[in-house]
């Protein structure tokens, strides 16, 4: 769930890189990085939110025409050293920053280490496709062609889901998706005074701020190449069915955002409406969402059912999104941090709350706790996403289904479990209704687009990461 942009033609690129990276802040809070060329590369990273890793000087230290720009949600690797984009020197230099995961990283690894004779040095899957793609792309003659046979290695081997933007050295800018179009990416372009410049991003959300116009969504399997004359060279190396992440209209986009040629806002605004075909005729004083990704899906509910819709519980936004934190102790901790009660608005009173999804449970068993506690009477819970019961290998943070509550519990558990007095969950019909047939739902229906046989490996390695992440903050205690 990382976000990535990429920018070629632009003179104020790191500061545009930036601008853009904060609007991408919701996509990771981990860490954040941005590399530009000019003659060299030139590359700032850090651990933290954006604003805080970069300031006017060192943005000044980042000159050139072309960059990329990352900011992290780590779902492998736990260090500094894997913080993104990377780089290599060899040949033309090559940057690269992705968004997403690599199931059979660890066999990729050794395969390179064995027939490539090539060492990587970090936990991160990137560097398997940084490597995999500069093994193709040695050759005397540059061209786009190179490219794309480059890319081409990488769908081959690399099983998963992934978007990445990179920069060839002197050469230009390139952006794919993976064969199955999993992880979002998008083009933008920007005609100012006179000069062109293109933009690629997770969102399109960054091209509102940047004055960019959207030009379209990038294919499944499909790689464009910009080269240093701003030419626009593309190509679909695959031919399969496009399955994107249902998940990021649900939860991970702004609602700003059209991805796929659907708006996040309607989407959710839609979700609420379905839902409340299953609610009619329940009695509740008021509708209150979980700030801030289900407000959407909640005012709609509450004008389709005639309830007052209230801002019943109050975010605290100097506090990271609980669900992207790396354990249920961080979370735990962070709700109590992140919510407050508005009391007046609570006491005695029966209330529907509204989230878009249950994942382990720990975040909606807390509120519904923190509500009751707060004086509410009684308290429904609605999750405007059907109950995810797989793990997901390509890029959202629950790699093990021993994670997932509705994995473990029926919904009657789940209600006893979460403490609810109601639950209701979207059906997986409505939620087809609302995006179409065409989506990655995986974590819904175990039925995966892609290769998953390295699977269990990939989940013991990605918890094995979490662990080592728990005894690096326990060192710094």
């Amino acid at each position: 769930m990382c976000g990535i942009i990429g920018i070629i033609g632009s003179e104020n690129v790191s500061e545009e890189l930036f601008i853009g990276m904060l609007n991408l802040q919701h996509r990771g809070q981990d860490a954040a990085g941005i590399l530009t060329f000019k003659e060299n590369f030139y590359i700032k990273k850090g651990l933290g939110l954006v604003e805080r890793i970069f300031d006017k000087k060192n943005l000044e230290e980042l000159p050139g025409e072309i960059g990329i720009g990352h900011n992290r949600y780590p779902t492998a690797g736990s260090a500094f050293s894997d913080t993104q984009p990377f780089f290599l020197t060899y040949p033309y230099g090559v940057g690269m920053a992705h968004n997403g995961n690599i199931i059979n990283y660890l066999s990729l690894k050794n395969y390179l280490k064995e027939k490539k004779r090539r060492i990587t040095y970090t936990d991160n899957d990137l560097e398997i496709m940084l490597n995999l793609f500069c093994d193709k792309l040695t050759t005397s003659r540059f061209s786009e062609e190179v490219i794309f046979k480059a890319v081409k290695e990488v769908f081959k081997k690399a099983k998963g889901g992934y978007s990445v933007i990179g920069v060839v050295g002197g050469k230009g800018l390139f952006a794919f998706k993976d064969p199955r179009g999993i992880r979002p990416l998008i083009m933008g372009e920007k005609i100012k005074d006179g000069k062109r410049s293109y933009a690629f991003a997770s969102e399109d959300v960054v091209f509102n701020s940047l004055e960019y116009k959207v030009v379209r969504d990038l294919k499944a399997g499909e790689v464009v190449f910009i080269d240093k004359n701003l030419k626009i060279h593309s190509e679909v190396l695959t031919n399969s069915k496009e399955k994107p992440c249902m998940f990021e209209w649900v939860y991970l986009a702004r609602p700003e955002s059209v991805i796929n040629g659907i708006s996040v806002y309607k989407a959710r605004l839609s979700l609420g409406k379905k839902l409340a075909k299953k609610l009619r005729g329940i009695k509740a004083d008021l509708i209150i969402p979980v700030p801030d990704t289900s407000r959407t899906a909640a005012l709609s509910l509450s004008e389709e059912l005639g309830i007052p819709y209230r801002e019943g519980l109050i975010k605290n936004r100097y506090i990271d999104r609980t669900f992207i934190m790396s354990s249920a102790q961080e979370r735990e901790n962070a709700v109590r941090l992140k919510l407050n009660v508005v009391y007046s608005e609570i006491s005695g009173k029966d209330i529907i709350v509204v989230d878009d999804s249950i994942v382990r449970g720990t975040t909606s068993k807390n509120i519904i706790r923190l509500l009751k506690s707060s004086g509410a009477r009684n308290v429904y819970f609605i999750a405007t996403c059907p109950p995810l019961k797989y793990p997901c290998y390509y890029g959202i943070d629950f790699p093990s289904s021993s994670e997932l509550i509705a994995f473990r519990k029926n919904e009657d558990e789940i209600k006893k479990e979460i403490r609810t007095d109601l639950l209701f969950y979207q059906d997986l019909k409505s939620l087809f209704a609302v995006l179409g047939k065409n989506i990655c739902k995986a974590c819904l229906d175990g039925s995966y687009p892609t290769d998953i046989k390295d699977a269990k490996i990939f989940e013991k390695e990605r918890l094995r990461d979490r662990k080592c992440a728990k005894r690096i903050e326990y060192a710094k205690i």
